[in-house]
């Protein structure tokens, strides 16, 4: 994010003093981003033909070119972004730590110093086990939000991100563990009564992380094995990883492996897995479910000849920024590309490598074992593109040692066009969730549309989202006129479901149709109001909170945003506007 410093200064005849700080710049302008990936596993030349869109803004943008000499290079930023994610529900709390710590320990088995992870990981595991202490509930479990009911699958997550600290040598509260191990062995039942894959799944995830605890049960395991076709692909690698650490023998192993190695879509981009239906509990996607069986084929057969296809299928749709899609996917992706990485030894990277933009260099560098997991990134502005015909980008790689026929190691590239549009040009749109924003005055009974207050003058922002299906983790970004600020930091919230409520719900509507209880998690920041919700049911909601008109001007404001977070291609957004302040 851009960012202005601003420096304030005050002197006298003797004395004097002065301070800078820096404010962040909210452009009025949506991004749209296109992106190529690909590996040179040899050396070689590739050529990707990149083409500007017909409209864009000529200020703003450019082209980010990636280039990662082995896996423990690529994984770094999205390490960084779970680390710098910007909220902070439980699950997203787990997923700062815990692949640092399974990245840590992989370094170490490689004989890997990385004096700077080792130097930031106890205070990242530390911030982050205080926070669980303090957001488990009283039967031991955790829920997305803390107001949020325990959730076994949470839960697991949870206990299995404290275990992995356990390991790795931190100091984890026993009691904390054994009072999430006590809730997941309530929350588990019999294979036979479990009807919706979903279920299965959750089941599968918790015999696992049980396992991966000490508590592991062979006698369940074994059971849900045979009620295997209630498991999606992601759920029998996690059946197929808690029964090998159980009994590393067991043929149930090999006929899971078996089940999952057959359901592999093979492509020219590489191996992945595609599941039947959506399993919003878990949080999965099949890019999430393709990390979880590269973690399950690294620990139990790496030297499967699907492994390298699929790492190289989940390195190549990383986003720009070298993240996965969701905080879930890039956790799970680092994880198996951890044990991957650990089972293989895949450090072995030696040659030079070029990169140019229609015949002009960009850069050019070469790997050895001393810079084996460093990235480069390029940049190149939008203006030095060509606007009126295909930009030619070549990524190169040669021997290091030219006598030699060949050089060992792979090379990753990614590059990201990153064009820009007026926001006012942005119109609302419905990708499964319709949003809207009304502003009005806070005394006008009326409720009257308005465009524009006085300094003062405190403003009713009404957002309406229509749900046309059930929604599983919301989250609504409304931003605020650069010009007001937010004056009340509880929502009031109102709901007309689309269909009649259960017996449980209605002992919780009150006579006004309130329904406030979706909502587990609201905050008002400087810039935006922010909602949370870990299941909506079809229907429209309304929500009204207040802001406060304090400088005058005339100000742009963002479109409201809406989404399910794990599977963000579900969204929706409002259109922008101007709002005068005088």
């Amino acid at each position: 994010m851009e960012q202005v410093s601003l420096t304030m200064g005050a002197k006298a005849k003797d004395f004097g003093d002065a301070l800078t700080f820096e404010l962040p710049v909210y452009r009025f302008s949506t991004p749209e981003t296109v992106a190529t990936l690909g590996v040179l596993a040899e050396d070689g030349t590739r050529t990707e033909s990149i083409v500007l869109p017909r409209s864009y803004d000529p200020t703003q943008g450019g082209l980010t070119v990636q280039v990662d000499p082995s896996l423990a290079a690529g994984m770094r930023n999205g390490l960084d972004y779970l680390e710098h994610f910007r909220y902070e529900c439980t699950e997203q709390t787990v997923s700062r730590f815990l692949p640092n710590v399974f990245t840590y320990r992989a370094y170490q088995q490689l004989n890997l110093q990385r004096p700077e992870l080792a130097a930031k990981l106890p205070g990242l595991v530390s911030t982050g086990l205080q926070r669980l202490y303090n957001q488990q509930h009283f039967d031991g479990g955790w829920g997305w939000f803390i107001l949020d009911d325990s959730d076994p699958y949470l839960t697991a997550y949870v206990l299995l991100g404290l275990v992995e600290a356990d390991r790795a040598d931190f100091s984890v509260d026993e009691q904390v563990m054994a009072n999430a191990v006590s809730y997941l062995q309530a929350s588990l039942v019999a294979p036979k009564d479990i009807d919706m894959n979903w279920q299965a799944n959750r089941q599968a995830f918790i015999l696992y992380v049980l396992a991966e605890a000490g508590q592991g049960d062979l006698g369940r395991s074994v059971a849900l094995f045979n009620q295997r076709q209630k498991l999606d692909t992601f759920g029998r690698a996690y059946l197929a990883m808690a029964i090998h650490l159980l009994d590393d023998k067991a043929k149930q192993v090999d006929t899971l492996l078996s089940d999952i190695t057959s359901a592999a879509i093979v492509s020219a981009t590489g191996a992945h897995w595609e599941e039947t239906q959506v399993d919003y509990y878990a949080m999965n996607t099949d890019t999430r479910s393709t990390a979880i069986i590269i973690a399950a084929l690294s620990r139990i057969q790496p030297d499967h000849a699907l492994l390298p296809q699929a790492v190289r299928w989940l390195m190549s749709i990383r986003e720009n920024g070298g993240h996965w899609e969701t905080t879930q996917e890039t956790a799970w992706a680092i994880i198996g590309l951890t044990d991957f990485m650990t089972a293989t030894g895949e450090l072995e990277g030696e040659y030079n490598w070029r990169v140019s933009l229609n015949g002009t260099a960009l850069d050019s560098g070469a790997v050895s074992s001393a810079n084996i997991d460093e990235t480069t990134q390029l940049q190149a502005d939008i203006a030095q593109l060509l606007a009126d015909a295909a930009n030619r980008l070549a990524i190169e790689r040669d021997p290091a040692d030219s006598s030699v026929s060949g050089s060992p190691g792979r090379l990753y590239y990614a590059a990201y066009l990153e064009t820009y549009k007026p926001a006012n040009e942005v119109k609302a749109l419905d990708r499964g969730i319709i949003i809207s924003r009304k502003y009005s005055l806070a005394d006008d009974p009326g409720g009257e549309a308005i465009t524009g207050a006085s300094v003062g003058d405190v403003i009713t922002v009404e957002l309406t989202l229509v749900a046309p299906n059930d929604l599983h983790y919301v989250l609504v970004e409304d931003p605020f006129p650069a010009g007001a600020e937010g004056i009340d930091t509880s929502l009031a919230t109102t709901s007309i479901v689309g269909e009649a409520p259960s017996i449980e719900r209605t002992d919780r509507r009150d006579p006004w149709g309130y329904g406030w209880w979706w909502f587990s998690h609201a905050e008002l920041r400087d810039e935006k109001a922010l909602l949370f919700a870990s299941y909506l049911p079809k229907g429209t909601y309304v929500y009204r909170y207040q802001i406060r008109a304090s400088l005058p001007g005339e100000f742009n404001v963002i479109p409201t945003h809406a989404e399910e977070m794990y599977f963000p291609e579900v969204f929706g957004r409002s259109d922008g506007g101007l709002f005068r302040i005088q």
